[in-house]
């Protein structure tokens, strides 16, 4: 397996100081993908003179860009994806996480079998623009503090099905498992599309080693299925320089 930390662009140095494998960055602070290419130009120079990749990228649809709803914007929808999939491939990236529950939630009253056609549409056109620029798009399951809809590593295979495109898959957050109380076996279950990992001591959602979690289950999850990609812990630091220390050593210890 593979550690990285979701963090911002300034504090690739220190990531790799510490012996992270990677950075994952935020779509719309990274890629900027309704900015125009010169503003782009600081970030390609950045990450240039980085000693780490950023590989994998969250954050990606904004709330105001509906994907679910009444009021979706589809060619805008497009150029954002063309774009933020472009720039990503440009330095580096491999993985886009698509949970973005802002713009999928469903309003009430809203017919779910509607919204779940509106996201495998979606989908299948954000898989044209991942597939030209060499980047697989995962669906984050959103548990039900956050989101209605996709709420489980289950759903989002269930939905990966449905668009049934190379560069669809799913992603599996310790968070969001634990939270919807969701069977570790659905993991397991999920190998053949499982294509990414967030992870979280999921009762605080902070950094693995501040407190007794046990996460054997999940790594022997991860292993059962046959996983060795790329882990990102999104969750809260106390102190972010000495705390990525004790998670990337916490993480190693269990595979």
């Amino acid at each position: 397996m593979r550690f990285g930390i979701c963090t911002g662009l300034d504090n690739i140095n220190r990531l790799a100081e510490v012996g992270y494998d990677y950075i994952e960055l935020g779509v719309r602070s990274a890629l900027m993908p309704e900015a125009d290419e010169t503003e782009f130009q600081k970030i390609r120079e950045q990450v240039a003179a980085a000693p780490l990749k950023p590989e994998a990228y969250a954050g990606f649809i904004p709330r105001d860009l509906r994907v679910v709803g009444e009021t979706v914007d589809f060619p805008r929808l497009s150029r954002y994806v063309e774009t933020a999939c472009r720039r990503s491939s440009e330095i580096g990236g491999k993985v886009i996480v698509y949970g973005s529950s802002g713009s999928r939630n469903v309003e009430e009253g809203y017919s779910e079998e509607r919204a779940l056609a509106q996201i495998a549409e979606f989908l299948d056109m954000a898989a044209d623009h991942a597939e030209a620029h060499d980047i697989t798009i995962v669906i984050e399951p959103i548990c039900m503090k956050e989101g209605n809809i996709l709420r489980t590593v289950a759903d989002g295979v269930t939905m990966a099905k449905r668009v049934n495109r190379k560069r669809i898959k799913v992603l599996a957050d310790l968070y969001h498992v634990w939270q919807e109380n969701e069977p570790m076996q659905n993991i397991v279950d999920a190998a053949a599309w499982l294509a990414h990992v967030h992870i979280a001591e999921p009762v605080k959602r902070s950094y693995p080693g501040n407190d007794d979690f046990d996460f054997t289950d999940f790594f022997t999850a991860l292993q059962n299925a046959g996983y060795a990609g790329r882990v990102s812990c999104e969750c809260k630091f106390d102190n972010f320089d000495v705390d990525i220390k004790t998670a990337l050593k916490t993480m190693k210890e269990y595979v």
